[in-house]
């Protein structure tokens, strides 16, 4: 048998601090104590240039392509953020995926479940001629661990991993009550790959908010929602996430903690959801999710966008 590549990681709950990440697990009441004093607290004020420069942005997107542009992005320390269309729906494409894999580590938390536990392919897993680089390399060894198909779904963003996740909680409908468990009143999933990144009769269905999705990402990797290792499991394979040169990543500093995962549908969306740190300690972070939809974007727009947005996360540092 082929062996499993995440094998030796796959335990219930890592009970390592994940060294060779450069990023020390953080205590999640100390990140929800910060976030609270930043609500009670006055935030610091955004320059008038700082807002301008996401209104030039996002215009500018959105007159040569044609589409939306969707932003949040926020410091939870401090309680600033910037915001376009942040309230407006969005189809998450691949994007839904880093909370899939946290919905499985939560049931690991709660002893529902255990990351070394090994699930079995189907053939109908390999009917749809779609992305699925780890399950393709795996095949002939007929399984693989829970650790391995979450590390697939968020790190290559394997469709057929995601899918034998999905398949494994309870389908789309178990990840939209994870959410709304959560905190999160607005994302949810009505599909399997590859159907959710396509068109629907409801035009509600697989989508999320930049402010919701955003928030939800905050409460998955600093807050009280994971054990801290379960956190710090999720934030290691957003940070290994291979997806995401050219999105948000290539605007942002290069030597911040980044952990990112991407989405398309191969036409006019492109997602992103990200955390950001100059700290390898995360002491200050920036959240940011960002979605394009509609009009006849290319890459090349794509590109300069992520960019640009990343580019301007660090602002809200102070």
């Amino acid at each position: 048998m082929r062996p499993d590549p995440v094998a030796p990681l796959a335990r219930r709950r890592l009970l390592v601090g994940l060294p060779l990440l450069g990023i020390a697990a953080r205590s999640a009441l100390s990140h929800e104590a910060l976030a609270q004093a930043a609500l009670t607290q006055s935030a610091p004020v955004l320059s008038p240039a700082t807002h301008h420069a996401l209104s030039d942005i996002a215009t500018r997107y959105e007159k040569i392509s044609g589409g939306r542009l969707g932003v949040h992005i926020f410091c939870p320390e401090n309680g600033t953020a910037l915001s376009w269309r942040g309230e407006e729906r969005f189809r998450m494409c691949s994007s839904f995926k880093a909370s899939l894999a946290a919905c499985v580590l939560a049931r690991c938390d709660r002893d529902e479940d255990d990351l070394t536990r090994r699930i079995a392919f189907r053939e109908s897993d390999f009917k749809e001629p779609f992305w699925a680089p780890v399950a393709a390399r795996n095949r002939d060894a007929g399984s693989l661990s829970l650790a391995a198909l979450c590390a697939g779904a968020v790190t290559m963003s394997d469709n057929i991993c995601a899918n034998m996740l999905l398949r494994h909680i309870g389908g789309p409908a178990a990840l939209t009550r994870f959410w709304r468990d959560s905190g999160d009143e607005i994302t949810r999933l009505d599909a399997f790959e590859p159907e959710l990144n396509r068109p629907s009769a409801n035009p509600d269905d697989n989508t999320t908010s930049p402010v919701a999705m955003a928030r939800t990402l905050h409460r998955l990797i600093h807050g009280t929602l994971l054990h801290p290792n379960s956190a710090a499991l999720l934030r290691s394979w957003m940070i290994n996430c291979t997806t995401g040169t050219q999105r948000l990543r290539a605007g942002l500093p290069a030597h911040w903690v980044v952990g990112d995962k991407t989405g398309n549908n191969g036409k006019d969306i492109a997602a992103d959801i990200a955390f950001a740190s100059p700290d390898k300690n995360a002491g200050k972070s920036v959240i940011i999710a960002t979605y394009t939809a509609g009009g006849t974007p290319d890459e090349t727009q794509f590109c300069r966008v992520f960019h640009d947005i990343g580019a301007l996360a660090p602002a809200l540092l102070g």
